[in-house]
């Protein structure tokens, strides 16, 4: 079976990891790549060659670990220019029986994607969040019932389709041709979330380098997404300037080695050692002054979130609370922070582990190594891969809507 590849493209690291789907439904991670990424500003292609030459490293580094030629690959996309659209189709069932069939399923999905969308916008996902069954509604799968009518209420995602181009062009350059754009913090939701907390209503943060991505999930469905503009690199940048350090990556090493996200919990006679701009002599600062701009920058990141989530207007219905993932969620006391800022929600880290895989009956294996925050959205992409291979293992989206059409116009012109 060809080999599923997840393809990570985030403002300060391009991350690959290569998984068999074994048949069982277990997932079987054989490599895995993480290289440096200057090529995007903010989820956005800045710069294509580098960008190019980010993904050939981490592609390279993880087919050397698996020793498997790979051709295609699930590629995350992020950014401001996401959008959603609420929409609700009806189909009526006609055969005899009333019986809705996997056709019908089909049949609705289309006519949820029949809307005019602007020239610069380009469909990425129909996520159905329920059925309706002849005005009986919260059904999860209406496949073998008796029907006349058939709803579903749906989200549509787009995205600027300059944006998600120049994403392909970077990623064919690199060799491979993008399988699927999936939406990031949709991915990661499906790496770190119970299916008990997509159900009663969680919010994601996923804290990347250059944007923080809201998304709140709902019914067990995706119901609200939104993005902020600033990240980890933000924090690193506050450090560098604020402290005078030598380079981005020796503020970076300071942040992740002495940095916290709460500047009450640090001593306040311990100090920090640094490489100074310009003389490269070593300083030292009081680590509770450093954590003081840490805190100040990742509180304005929460805030900023929350904001974003109080303007669904679903915030009352998170009983799950929120869960922090990503390379921005590693300081210590980054839940504890997010417990103040998010007033009475729960707040917890989200790590992608073997408990979260639910599509059918199988599990994922991974490193030690991959189980942390900072790999949410590529496991994500691989458990978004394998639930497509397992429900049509055969044929893709275009093949199943011809399928329907051919199917459809026998239908019409059968002698009776």
């Amino acid at each position: 079976m060809n080999p599923m590849v997840a393809l990570d493209i985030g403002t300060t690291k391009v991350c690959c990891l290569i998984a068999r789907l074994m048949a069982d439904g277990m997932i079987q991670i054989v490599g895995y790549g993480v290289a440096p990424c200057r090529g995007l500003r903010q989820a956005t292609v800045v710069d294509i060659d580098q960008t190019v030459a980010a993904i050939e490293q981490a592609v390279h580094d993880a087919q050397s670990m698996a020793d498997i030629p790979v051709h295609h690959a699930l590629v995350g996309v992020t950014g401001a220019h996401i959008e959603t659209i609420q929409r609700r189709a009806e189909i009526v069932i006609t055969r005899p029986d009333r019986e809705i069939a996997e056709e019908d399923l089909e049949r609705l999905r289309f006519q949820i994607q029949q809307i005019a969308l602007p020239p610069d916008r380009e469909l990425l996902h129909t996520l159905i969040r329920s059925y309706i069954v002849d005005g009986q509604r919260g059904i999860a799968n209406p496949v073998g019932m008796s029907a006349t009518h058939l709803q579903a209420e749906a989200l549509l995602v787009t995205g600027g389709l300059t944006f998600l181009q120049n994403i392909r062009r970077c990623v064919e350059r690199a060799g491979l041709q993008p399988q699927m754009l999936v939406l990031e913090p949709y991915a990661s939701g499906q790496a770190v979330l119970t299916p008990e907390e997509r159900e009663v209503g969680v919010a994601l943060l996923d804290i990347g380098g250059g944007t923080t991505d809201v998304a709140v999930f709902l019914e067990g469905s995706l119901a609200f997404t939104a993005s902020v503009p600033l990240g980890g690199n933000h924090v690193s940048r506050d450090v560098y300037l604020m402290f005078r350090i030598a380079s981005p990556e020796e503020a970076e090493r300071v942040k992740r080695e002495y940095g916290c996200a709460l500047a009450e919990r640090v001593p306040h006679d311990e100090l920090v050692s640094y490489l100074e701009m310009g003389t490269l002599q070593q300083r030292r600062v009081p680590r509770r002054l450093l954590t003081e701009v840490i805190e100040e920058r990742m509180r304005e990141i929460f805030e900023m979130a929350y904001a974003k989530i109080q303007r669904s207007g679903l915030t009352h219905r998170l009983a799950a609370g929120v869960v922090l993932t990503g390379g921005g969620a590693c300081l210590p006391c980054t839940a504890e922070l997010g417990r103040q800022v998010f007033e009475s929600l729960p707040v917890r880290i989200g790590i992608p582990t073997l408990q979260t895989y639910a599509a059918g009956e199988g599990e994922i294996g991974m490193a030690q190594s991959i189980q942390q925050p900072a790999f949410a959205t590529a496991v994500g992409l691989l458990l978004i891969g394998a639930q497509e291979r397992m429900l049509h293992p055969d044929e893709g989206t275009t093949q199943r809507l011809w399928k329907w059409f051919v199917q459809r116009f026998k239908r019409l012109f059968k002698r009776p």
